[in-house]
């Protein structure tokens, strides 16, 4: 297992570009909460599963990661072709970028509340 949060919150990001569904559950807890909304480990897998389902080049890239335990802060970058509607907009096979501002906090080695931000206004420019 990573030695530092860092490095741990980097095996999670591993973890979903490898859609390694299977071990989700050595980064994420039993309980997660995300945004607030408490969800289950298999609500939250399925959550991640419908967002490869609807955006098949999807990747996690971490642009600035600071980890202060037992924080988590990160910028990600998104380059991807979403197929149809993303985020209530009609992206349909266009290629965007944006960013998703995203805290996380852990208990014990794993994630287990997520607040996600994402550059809804960068879309909308692009389409």
């Amino acid at each position: 297992m990573p030695q530092t949060l860092a490095d741990r919150y980097r095996a999670y990001l591993d973890c979903l570009n490898r859609q390694a569904w299977n071990e989700l559950d050595r980064h994420v807890a039993t309980i997660v909460r995300y945004n607030g909304r408490p969800l289950g480990l298999s609500r939250y897998r399925s959550m991640l599963v419908r967002d490869f389902e609807d955006i098949p080049d999807l990747h996690f890239e971490p642009a600035i990661i600071l980890a202060e335990p037992p924080l988590v802060a990160a910028r990600l970058t998104f380059n991807c072709t979403p197929r149809a509607t993303f985020l209530g907009l009609p992206v349909n096979g266009r290629r965007v970028v944006f960013v998703e501002n995203v805290f996380y906090q852990y208990q014990d080695t794993r994630i287990s509340s997520v607040w996600s931000v994402i550059d809804k206004a960068a879309i909308e420019a692009q389409i």
